[in-house]
């Protein structure tokens, strides 16, 4: 895939460029280790309750670490690579918009399975389950009652069985099969490319179009972040999250237990864009967090568009039903339209 989005940008007219990186290939081999070693741990609370709390102290802070940084601390390293093209701007640069989708389709595992085994709530869920499992241990063993103790330790069965179905969980989507991905990303590279082919003769806009790889880590995000210093100001992105069938939205925040503000120029720009008759789309929460929601986490201006079904989530993500018949080409008209209508309208703001 990277390579036929080099040819077509290449004919668009833009400057190309492939960087390969290596990435851990996501979720990782964490969750189950740290599943294993809690229900071990539990089994061997009754001999040796000390070397119990340690490994539950150990489970603990492999949790909290792996949800602190987003990254898995024991995982198989993959080659990957972003495709970066670029337009200069006819006359003198006042902005830099970066405009991003994704490379490769996500798991075939269900939305569901995906969020337990990689998602935010599946790694606050297990941080949580780990730091249940080692104040059961401590509290067993402080001076109690002697059948006090005893229920605090059946106790421990249960957050040591969540642990290890959230390991076996990221088990089997680390070897799912990839979805036929026509939304999950065939829509949004296709929204890109053709983007590319209308976007001539910006006056103050430099543009780039970046195929971001790694699948659904944030792997592909930091390369392209740490080799390009982009000015943080005068530097907007643009994620394409799954086009192709839905309610197309530009989205106004993202996530669910904390939602991260969009860009407020975009958004107005994005407003201006659907008010004049250029597109049709609408202001949207979405409930799990995309491409630029990663950055506006990390204090980058940004703003997402995507398809959203009726749950306020990426249409058809992690399913196996996500093929051409899925894609409506009037939907993918008018992601197109808006991107070129927010590059355009960019391009005129001071």
């Amino acid at each position: 895939m990277a390579a036929f989005l080099d040819a077509r940008l290449r004919q668009a007219g833009l400057r190309l460029s492939a960087e390969s990186y290596r990435a851990f290939r996501f979720p990782g081999y964490d969750g189950i280790i740290i599943g294993t070693l809690a229900v071990i741990g539990v089994i061997g609370f009754y001999w040796m309750p000390l070397l119990a709390i340690l490994i539950f102290a150990a489970s603990f802070g492999a949790a909290f670490l792996t949800w602190r940084y987003d990254t898995p601390l024991l995982a198989q390293r993959i080659l990957s690579q972003n495709v970066i093209a670029t337009r200069a701007a006819s006359g003198v640069m006042r902005w830099r918009l970066v405009v991003l989708a994704p490379l490769s389709s996500p798991p075939a595992v269900g939305r569901r399975l995906a969020a337990i085994s990689a998602g935010l709530t599946g790694l606050v869920g297990r941080t949580v389950a780990a730091g249940l499992l080692l104040a059961l241990g401590v509290a067993a063993t402080t001076p109690l009652p002697l059948n006090v103790r005893i229920w605090l330790w059946y106790a421990q069965a249960a957050p040591a069985i969540v642990l290890l179905a959230q390991g076996i969980a990221a088990l089997i989507v680390q070897r799912a099969p990839a979805t036929p991905g026509a939304i999950s990303y065939a829509g949004a590279l296709a929204t890109l490319i053709e983007s590319a082919a209308r976007l001539h003769h910006l006056q103050h806009t430099e543009l780039w179009m970046v195929g971001i790889g790694a699948g659904t880590s944030t792997a592909g995000i930091d390369d392209l972040l740490r080799r390009y210093p982009f000015e943080p100001q005068h530097t907007l992105f643009v994620g394409l999250d799954g086009i192709g069938s839905g309610t197309l939205c530009y989205l106004a925040a993202e996530g669910a237990l904390r939602p991260r503000l969009a860009d407020s120029l975009l958004l107005r720009l994005a407003a201006r864009v659907v008010d004049s008759g250029q597109a049709t789309a609408q202001p949207c929460v979405c409930r799990s967090v995309t491409y630029a929601g990663i950055l506006r986490r990390r204090g980058w201006r940004a703003m997402g568009i995507a398809s959203l079904d009726t749950q306020k989530r990426v249409s058809y993500q992690y399913e196996r039903s996500d093929d051409l018949s899925r894609l409506d080409a009037a939907h993918l008209d008018h992601a197109v339209r808006m991107v070129v209508g927010l590059a355009r309208a960019l391009d005129a703001a001071l």
